[in-house]
């Protein structure tokens, strides 16, 4: 290999999947494998010994996990590019690798071609995230987005609307409500007629989806 090469460092706590990635990155030009390890620590000790441009990671690995690896490289200020593979394409998973400091993220369903490209990319300072996982965090992003719209609009609520919106989903008439908090039916309805102008939400059902969807029984009942 010329001086040029990209080195990697490969660790996992599995030896046939250590060879299978050896030998997808070794068929790719200018990248060399210089260095094994089957666990966190390891990894550790063989980066420090072989001075890699690139580690590849796995998640779950004994001693140390992949991300406590990548935590424990960057806060010695090792700058190398760091590659987690995972098989979870979970995006809890893929936020906590990148704010340990991983450089990319592919699954390990991943093809041969998808692995070099995210070492050549990462090689080149770059961040690197399988499409699937990309999606994933779309997705997440999307739906952390719509429950903080949800909880803006429960702000807009009395403590009094709250309560009557509870009572609502928990599919109690006006009367009944009226009943448990000393008011007239005709109160309630009042009431309940505001939290559908305020929630934008014109039926009971509607109410009903709306205080599960934001978790509000559960918190109420926490």
């Amino acid at each position: 290999m010329t001086e040029s090469s990209i080195r990697v460092v490969v660790a996992d706590d599995h030896a046939i999947v250590r060879e299978g990635i050896r030998h997808v990155l070794e068929r790719a030009p200018r990248v060399e494998v210089v260095g094994e390890a089957g666990d966190g620590l390891e990894a550790l000790d063989v980066v420090a010994s072989t001075s890699p441009d690139i580690v590849v990671l796995d998640v779950s690995m004994p001693q140390l996990t992949g991300l406590e690896v990548t935590q424990r490289l960057r806060d010695d200020g090792q700058s190398i590019g760091i590659l987690i593979l995972s098989m979870f394409d979970d995006p809890e998973y893929v936020l906590q690798a990148m704010r340990a400091g991983a450089d990319g993220y592919v699954l390990k369903d991943a093809g041969p071609a998808e692995l070099r490209e995210a070492i050549q990319t990462v090689h080149e300072g770059r961040e690197y995230l399988s499409d699937r996982v990309t999606h994933q965090l779309s997705v997440a992003l999307r739906s952390e987005l719509e429950a903080e719209h949800r909880r803006s609009r429960l702000d807009q609520l009395t403590p009094r609307e709250r309560e009557v919106l509870m009572q609502v989903a928990q599919g109690r008439t006006a009367r009944e409500i009226g009943e448990s908090f000393g008011i007239s039916h005709r109160t309630v309805e009042t009431h309940r007629e505001r939290v559908m102008t305020k929630l934008r939400i014109r039926t009971i059902a509607g109410l009903t989806r709306f205080v599960m969807e934001t978790g509000l029984g559960e918190a109420d009942a926490g």
